[in-house]
Formats: C-alpha cells, sequence, structure tokens
C-alpha cells in the first residue's frame, strides 16, 4: 500500500466518524474530497466505491433529519434556485434529454450543498475553515505543477485535474480563482490558528502556493487562463488600501520574476496570438467567434434554453458554416453557455449571480471600516471579500472563453459571498461587544456584559463542534 493510500485512510476514516456528528465537519470533508479528488490522486481505482455519494449522503440525510436545513431566505439563494428553475425550464425541451438529465442532478446536488453551507457557517472561524479547505483541497494540486515545472525549467502542461476542470483550459481558470482565496487564507490565519498567529512564517506557504499556481497557469499554455491570471493581479491590485505598495511589490515581483523564472518555450508566441489570431488565420480563435454567433442563433430560436450542456447536441442544427469548424462543438465561453442552455430566464439569473454577489463584496469591503470591528475582524471581512471579488472577476474574464458555467468552484464562492454577508451584518449588529478578539475567533455573537443576541437561524448549533471555541 502506498504512502498516497495511507494518508487518504488516515482522512477519510476518522473523518467519517467525526461527520456522522457533525454537519459542519460533513461539509468540510465533502468539499475536500469535490476539490481534492483522491480518486484521481490514487495509484488504486476507489472510483467504484461512489465514496462522494456516500459523503453526500452523510452530510445531507442527517442534517435534514435534525432541522439543519439549506439556506433559501439570501439573495443569492433565491438568485441560484432561479437558475435551477430555468434549468428545468429547458430540460423539458432538450435536445439530448439524458445529458440534460444527468447535469441536472449535478447541479440540484451542487446547489444543495451550497444553501447548506450557507446555513452551516455560522462564525468567522468556520467561514475561514472552509476558504481554508476549498483553497488547499485545489492548491495543493496547482501548486505541485507549478513546482515542478519551476524545477524542470519551465514545461507545458497539457491535461489540467478531472472533474469540471478536466481539460488545460479549465484547469488554468481554477487556477487563476484559487490564487486570492490562498492569499486571504494566509492573511486571516491569525484568527484560524490562534496562538500561531505570533509565527508569521506560517503564513508563507500561502503566499508561495498562489505564487506557484500562477506559474501553473502559465505552463498550462491557455489563453484565457492567461487572461484570468492579469485580471487577478490587476484586480487584487486595485483593491488594496495601500494600492501603490502593492504596485511596488507587484513590480518587484515581476521583476524577480523575468530574471529568474523560466518561461516554457513557445509560451510567449502563443500568448501573442490573442491579438494577432486574424493576421495569422488562428483557426482556434476564429472559431470561437462562430461558436459564440451560434449560441445567440440558439438563445433566439428557443428563448426557454436547449438543455443543460446541449450546446453540443445542438450545434449542428443552428451551425450555418457548413460545417467548416466540425461537429458537435462546445460554445467556448461560459456566458453565452448559460444563454443557449437555460434561456434568457437562466442568463438573467446567472448575472444577477455575479452582479450581487459583487456589491456585496463592496458592501462588505465598506462595512470592515466599521470602528466597533476589532483589527483582526477589520482585516478578516476586507481580505475576505477582496478575495471572493477577484475570484468572480478572474472567472467573469477568463469565462468568456471556455465553457465552466457549472463548476464548483464558481458556486461554491456564491456560497462564501452569502456567508461573509451574514457575517458581517450579524458581527455590525452587534455593536460594542466585539472588541475582545478572543469573542471574535470563537464566533460568538455577544458576551454577558452586553448580551446582544443574533437571530437564532444565525446561531451555531452545540452539536457542530468543529471550528469552535
Amino acid at each position: 500500500m502506498t504512502l498516497r493510500s495511507l494518508l487518504i485512510i488516515a482522512i477519510m476514516v476518522p473523518g467519517v466518524f467525526i461527520a456522522l456528528f457533525s454537519r459542519f465537519f460533513a461539509l468540510q470533508l465533502y468539499l475536500w474530497f469535490a476539490l481534492f479528488r483522491p480518486q484521481e490522486w490514487l495509484w488504486v481505482d476507489i472510483s467504484q466505491l461512489r465514496l462522494s455519494l456516500v459523503l453526500g449522503l452523510i452530510l445531507l440525510v442527517p442534517a435534514l433529519a435534525t432541522g439543519v436545513l439549506p439556506n433559501f431566505t439570501h439573495p443569492l439563494s433565491i438568485g441560484a434556485l432561479l437558475f435551477l428553475l430555468s434549468s428545468l425550464l429547458a430540460q423539458a425541451g432538450a435536445i439530448d434529454p439524458v445529458t440534460g438529465w444527468f447535469w441536472l442532478d449535478y447541479l440540484v446536488r451542487l446547489i444543495v450543498v451550497c444553501l447548506l453551507a450557507v446555513t452551516l457557517i455560522t462564525t468567522v472561524r468556520r467561514f475561514l475553515g472552509v476558504l481554508a479547505v476549498i483553497a488547499l483541497s485545489f492548491g495543493f494540486h496547482s501548486a505541485k505543477a507549478g513546482l515542478a515545472s519551476l524545477l524542470l525549467g519551465g514545461v507545458q502542461f497539457s491535461d489540467g485535474l478531472a472533474g469540471s476542470f478536466i481539460d488545460n483550459n479549465g484547469y488554468a481558470m481554477g487556477c487563476a480563482m484559487v490564487m486570492p482565496m490562498l492569499v486571504a487564507t494566509g492573511q486571516n490565519l491569525p484568527l484560524l490558528l490562534g496562538r500561531l498567529q505570533e509565527r508569521r512564517w506560517v503564513t508563507l506557504p500561502f503566499y508561495l502556493a498562489a505564487a506557484l499556481t500562477a506559474f501553473t497557469v502559465v505552463s498550462l499554455f491557455s489563453r484565457a487562463g492567461f487572461l484570468a491570471l492579469g485580471a487577478v493581479v490587476v484586480m487584487f491590485v486595485l483593491l488594496q488600501r495601500r494600492r501603490m505598495k502593492a504596485i511596488g511589490l507587484l513590480g518587484v515581483a515581476a521583476l524577480l520574476a523575468f530574471l529568474f523564472v523560466p518561461l516554457p518555450k513557445g509560451y510567449t508566441d502563443r500568448i501573442e496570438t490573442i491579438s494577432t489570431y486574424e493576421d495569422i488565420g488562428e483557426e482556434s480563435a476564429l472559431s470561437r467567434l462562430h461558436f459564440w454567433h451560434v449560441a445567440l442563433n440558439m438563445a433566439f430560436d428557443r428563448p426557454l434554453g436547449v438543455g443543460l450542456r446541449n450546446f453540443e447536441a445542438a450545434y449542428n442544427r443552428y451551425d450555418d458554416s457548413a460545417g467548416k469548424f466540425g461537429s458537435r462543438r462546445a460554445v467556448h465561453n461560459s456566458h453565452l453557455q448559460v444563454l443557449a442552455e437555460t434561456g434568457f430566464l437562466g442568463a438573467a439569473a446567472y448575472a444577477s449571480l455575479f452582479c450581487y454577489s459583487l456589491v456585496i463584496g463592496f458592501r462588505i469591503r465598506a462595512r470592515s471600516r466599521s470602528p466597533v470591528l476589532s483589527p483582526l475582524l477589520s482585516r478578516f471581512f476586507f481580505t475576505s471579500a477582496t478575495a471572493l471579488i477577484v475570484s468572480m472577476v478572474a472567472f467573469v474574464v477568463g469565462g468568456t472563453f471556455i465553457s465552466l458555467a457549472l463548476n464548483d468552484m464558481t458556486w461554491l464562492t456564491f456560497a462564501l459571498v452569502a456567508s461573509l454577508d451574514r457575517l458581517s451584518l450579524q458581527h455590525l449588529a452587534t455593536t460594542g461587544t466585539l472588541a475582545d478578539d478572543a469573542t471574535a475567533v470563537g464566533g460568538e455573537i455577544g458576551n454577558t456584559a452586553n448580551p446582544v443576541a443574533a437571530p437564532q437561524s444565525l446561531q451555531p448549533a452545540a452539536r457542530d463542534f468543529v471550528w469552535e471555541d
């Protein structure tokens, strides 16, 4: 038995036992399995065990039995449900019903987990626990790939992870999206780890992982990933309070990278085709314009959509190029994918989720300046909101060139935004009771000196002991 197998067993066996008694830990275990994907990492085949289904049942069934229900009241929760409704309406006229039902099942499970996460993330430490699980589960693979490429003098990766990020473009997109989450986790380790806050070296691996993940994006030769990475860098710098300092640090980092980090051979030529594709007749880029045109034709012909992941099945019907770019092609645009597959209702719900999430993100940043918040809490709300904004912008930019609307990371980001919104309002509602950082870390709502109670739905359940003091 390999060390990898022993490691997974050491996580799964006690993890499943704890998950039976803690709904929150069950959520963390499920997210770890979904994003780390140990079934792809191991040398042995465990896919037939259907552990993802088992972990999902361990999360959902006891939660429902004990009255822990998914959140249906937050505006983002309502938006997710409207998107699900639009997908169901599109399924009624799906070109390929079998494919549509398969992805509807996937979407239902994804949304249920996200809405349950909004319910279960009731404290600052719980939020950071989920953020860390998401960032580290995906970031482990992306940082390892970046380190391997760096040590080998710059290489090209042609494949990605399994699941939503299976090819190089999807993997590059996931890498760009997880980078700000890695940084935010490192920035808020004092709240997550308590006494380790004085050991600054503990935060360095998170920043290093983000840097190595950026190099993985380069090594994947993805133009969509390159644009998403650029959006991450620009937005992250612009959203800093000390913007000039951030620009200076970025300049130093860029200089060091230019001097010491080897670019994979041919990468510059690949990126230049973003602007020269018409001059050189680069078919991959030219075909995308046609696919987007086909998506618009589909949407206007079928306003309710052709069904989830049915663009390929419907492509030949709407292809007016006489098969110039092949048959059953993908749309290569997440936003037009939603429009074509779920119709105008789905596109409206989808766009609303992003727009409202960005609005909430900036509101939370504004709330972080409240004088009633302790320095640690102020930093937490500011950096966490910034990370989620940057991650969403990365997807909006990079997703213009890849069909990845149903990826786990984006929908989990909506859940994190909703949870952070509720936490920020909850803490501001307890004016004057959060001066003590120890209280903030434990996630309690009030204290005995000024007992301001939060709504019952926001209070952590006594049985969910993980990440609680």
